[in-house]
């Protein structure tokens, strides 16, 4: 569905802006962006996306405003499948591989999120505040300005960036770690188009074959429309009949099928037909999305709301510029203004019964039908496995923990034991916490000059250890004293009172000739998780070096 909103504001949308070092007019711009979208389509020949259609146009307003250069955009829906978002970011980096001159900026509704996928290898200087016209994709690598040749603390004014990447575009690359982050998420693209997709065998009225068949990409619609259904569209659906529907080879996204296969009739859906095989449940669900999408096609595109919006935009922009209504030339830029409102920001529910309708008049469906109808092979349509959507628990922890979890964290197959709680412990202590959460000590940079009063420090470890090994750690005098003292040297920001005296005096030992020993501490460890129940100070902390609990209490239980 190829559909670019440029004035309309919607959720998970990515936005691209397309700027070229060579000076080009408007005709050759114009150019420029049909070849483009001729590589775009080579590229996504067998994609299937999942709300719109990647296309890069050329504005219908001048782009001169806010000292902007001329330039192509895209605005892209993805909806509820970020693999879409990352597919574009390929595609991006392969036109800029074929196009050399192209310089293009990218972000989404979280703004630079090229950066967020790359967090953990940013140089220190970079957050949202200091980014701004910073971060391009230029010659199939990912750009950032450094401060080096602009301060972070200068406005950086976009025509200033574009002209700094065509100078010293090898000054601006980013490091391998970020390069490599970001073609790591990109992951085996094209070849990781087939991995995404799934066949299945669906049965279906001939029309709606037909019309998959001709357009197969129409398929993320009806299942997107069928997950939206209520109760007030049952009355769309209540004479379906699929006794005479086809089995029909259906290829969808793995997403799509697994949104299809687990999203139930709504409530108040009778059937004239209600079979228990999947192909024709799945066929049902289908039919009411098609339904549903057909009802609205007799809407009058150019009297809805969002056209109102679009006219009100270009009216605001200058696009009209003096020209009173009614004129001939008026007439001309509405006539390409409402050309251009129904091919690229009319709702998507009116654009896809246009499609609908255009193939369903055409001599190409009528012989679709015919052939769909003698096809004599059908036993022999084959369809894949979804065993895929069993995933067992181990392989979600692998991913999760690939995706998410800390780099340096202990294998499953490692021991846990004592030496490795007391080490650990003494690196966590060593690190330092803000508001953001705890922040690891920096040992690249060792030798950079720090300010630290060792007298200070001793003494509130001292008085860290005093508490812990005390009978009564909630003595208000001593936490007192205590507390004056280290706030003047060391900030504890993530960690309240209540749980501070809780973990030490779980932590504490009667017997003073084995406060030194690691057993112990790893024994009274165990025994204060043991008592926390779900969770509690003693979890938190060793979560945080990279234990799990489970597995802890478990070591302790084998003993």
């Amino acid at each position: 569905m190829s559909k670019v909103r440029l004035h309309q504001k919607y959720d998970d949308t990515i936005q691209c802006f397309f700027f070229s070092s060579k000076n080009y007019n408007n005709s050759e711009w114009q150019k420029l962006c049909d070849l483009i979208n001729k590589t775009i389509t080579s590229l996504s020949q067998e994609y299937i996306w999942h709300r719109d259609e990647f296309k890069v146009v050329l504005p219908i307003t001048s782009g001169d405003k806010n000292d902007i250069p001329q330039h192509l955009i895209s605005i892209t829906c993805f909806g509820d499948n970020v693999e879409d978002e990352w597919f574009i970011v390929y595609l991006l980096l392969e036109l800029t591989k074929n196009y050399p001159d192209l310089i293009i900026q990218i972000e989404d509704n979280d703004g630079d999120f090229l950066l967020i996928e790359a967090a953990d290898f940013l140089p220190t200087w970079a957050n949202p505040d200091t980014t701004e016209n910073r971060v391009f994709i230029h010659d199939h690598s990912v750009h950032i300005i450094p401060p080096c040749i602009i301060p972070v603390d200068s406005i950086l004014t976009l025509n200033e960036a574009l002209q700094i990447l065509t100078l010293k575009s090898e000054e601006t690359k980013a490091s391998p770690e970020i390069q490599q982050a970001i073609f790591k998420r990109i992951g085996s693209y094209p070849q990781q188009i087939h991995e995404n997709c799934h066949r299945t065998i669906i049965k279906l009225p001939v029309e709606i074959a037909a019309v998959l068949t001709l357009k197969p990409s129409l398929i993320s619609y009806l299942v997107s429309t069928y997950c939206s259904l209520d109760a007030l569209d049952a009355k769309l659906c209540k004479d379906i009949d699929v006794d005479d529907g086809l089995n029909v080879e259906i290829k969808l996204t793995k997403f799509l099928y697994a949104m299809l296969v687990h999203t139930r009739f709504p409530t108040g859906y009778r059937f004239k037909t209600m079979a228990n095989d999947a192909k024709t449940k799945l066929g049902l669900k289908l039919i009411c999305a098609y339904k549903k999408m057909i009802a609205k096609s007799a809407s009058d595109v150019f009297s809805t709301p969002e056209y109102k919006t679009f006219i009100n935009s270009l009216i605001n922009n200058g696009y009209f510029k003096e020209n009173l209504q009614g004129s001939v030339e008026y007439t001309r830029l509405l006539a390409n203004a409402q050309t251009y409102f129904s091919n690229m920001e009319c709702p998507i529910s009116t654009y896809v019964c246009n499609i609908i309708n255009d193939i369903k008049s055409t001599d190409k469906f009528k012989s679709t039908i015919q052939l769909l109808q003698n096809q004599s092979d059908r036993d022999l349509l084959e369809e894949d496995d979804d065993t895929w959507l069993n995933i067992h628990p181990d392989q979600l922890n692998v991913f999760l923990n690939d995706r998410y979890g800390k780099k340096n964290q202990m294998k499953n197959n490692d021991p846990i034991t004592p030496h490795i709680i007391n080490s650990d412990l003494t690196k966590f202590l060593k690190e330092t916490s803000d508001f953001e959460g705890v922040e690891k000590v920096n040992t690249e940079n060792e030798d950079e000059t720090i300010e630290f009063n060792s007298e200070q420090f001793v003494s509130c470890l001292e008085r860290m250890l005093s508490i812990i090994s005390s009978k009564d750690v909630s003595d208000d005098s001593d936490q007192s004293d205590f507390s004056d003292e280290c706030d003047n040297s060391i900030e504890v920001n993530n960690v309240n009172v209540d749980q501070d005296r809780e973990l030490a005096s779980k932590l504490k030992t009667t017997d003073k000739g084995n406060e030194n020993d690691e057993e112990t501490v790893l024994k009274n460890f165990i025994h204060s998780m043991k008592e926390e129940g779900l969770s509690g100070p003693a979890s938190t902390v060793l979560k945080t070096i990279g234990i799990n609990k489970c597995d802890l209490i478990d070591s302790d239980d084998d003993e």
